[in-house]
């Protein structure tokens, strides 16, 4: 999946999250103003304007994150920035319907558990600390209005529950939020094991080179490449002389030296749109595109001679490679080219070593026919 489309789902779930969270506040506001209208309908048009001031300020929230406007931020969905504005809406609708002080609490118990999967403990625990003061400070101003509304001993036990069902929601959050850095954790590592996973189904472990698989299934989409636009393209086996030898008198630690660094030395010789293989043992294979016999052995001859010029391991060893090409030619199998090739290397250790050695294009066009 691409980075944008990952966005695009992520922006829907977002806006899905918010449209489900909005038709409840829709069903409180409605209970809202129903019980206004029961019991303070006095104070009904300023608790309707209210209403709409909310739903204005949440319509505007929601157009940016449908916009996008809100998608570089650490938290798209600004969950903190619109439960702060319920809990204000809150606020403002207590202290103008204090008849409808049980519902408002219920409401703004209602706001929290929004938050518990998107808000770090702190930020919920900021929201959680916003309802208690936007609660006790409306409270206040209406004792300090009249006197006589205020019952001291009613309204403490409510405070406290409310305080401890407060407290309780935050300790809720602390937990889901320990719980969730701790499923991010496992996922991070889920995601690297896979990419490790990866990395070995086609990556030789030794040279970090692609493997044999990864180059068949290379080998095969470059066929397709060629068959269809005509773009030329050679395959090299280079192959390291006696190998052997380094392995019997310097040990397997010095050969998969001279490995590893061979392998650094043939990808820093090509260009990004060819590709080295490790095929196996000391053998590796380059597919070089765009090129044909002619262009491709004065390329691996200076290849060959950098190998040369070059001292590999801790112990400073002189090597050479030897080196067969073929081109490939339209309509062949993998393995007729692979084949070729294999044959000019054994042609190469035949001739001495230390060589390149490619066919001749009329002899590519009789093993062809």
């Amino acid at each position: 999946m691409d980075a944008g489309a990952g966005m695009g789902r992520t922006q829907r779930d977002i806006i899905r999250r918010h449209a489900l969270a909005s038709a409840g506040a829709m069903l409180f506001s409605l209970l809202f103003l129903v019980q206004a209208l029961v019991t303070s309908a006095a104070y009904l048009p300023a608790l309707v304007a209210v209403h709409l001031l909310y739903w204005l300020g949440q319509g505007a929230m929601l157009w940016l994150i449908a916009a996008g406007h809100t998608a570089s931020l650490r938290d798209p969905g600004i969950t903190g920035v619109m439960m702060a504005w319920a809990v204000i809406f809150l606020s403002a609708a207590l202290y103008l319907c204090y008849d409808c002080r049980e519902l408002i609490l219920l409401g703004y118990l209602m706001v929290l558990p929004y938050g518990i999967f998107r808000l770090t403990w702190r930020g919920f625990l900021g929201v959680a600390l916003l309802a208690m003061a936007g609660y006790t400070s409306v409270m206040l101003v209406l004792h300090h209005q009249n006197k006589m509304q205020w019952a001291a001993g009613h309204e403490a036990i409510l405070g406290v529950a409310f305080l401890i069902s407060l407290l309780s929601y935050s300790l809720l959050g602390r937990e889901v939020g320990i719980l969730r850095d701790a499923y991010r954790h496992k996922n991070r590592q889920l995601r690297q094991a896979m990419v490790r996973i990866e990395e070995l189904a086609v990556r030789d472990e030794l040279t970090g080179l692609y493997n044999r698989r990864y180059l068949l299934g290379s080998l095969e989409r470059r066929q397709a490449l060629a068959n269809r636009e005509g773009l030329p393209f050679v395959l090299a086996f280079v192959d390291i002389d006696h190998f052997k030898q380094i392995n019997d008198q310097h040990g397997h630690k010095v050969g998969d030296q001279v490995l590893e660094e061979l392998a650094v030395l043939l990808s820093g010789s090509v260009r990004e749109v060819d590709l080295v293989a490790r095929y196996g043992g000391e053998e590796f294979v380059l597919l070089l595109n765009g090129l044909t016999l002619v262009t491709a052995e004065p390329a691996l001859n200076r290849l060959r001679m950098a190998v040369m010029e070059k001292r590999f391991s801790q112990s400073a060893l002189p090597l050479t490679v030897s080196v067969g090409v073929s081109q490939y030619h339209p309509g062949e199998s993998s393995d007729a080219l692979i084949n070729r090739a294999d044959r000019l290397l054994y042609e190469a250790k035949r001739s001495g070593r230390n060589r390149v050695i490619t066919e001749s294009l009329e002899r590519v066009r009789e093993m062809v026919d």
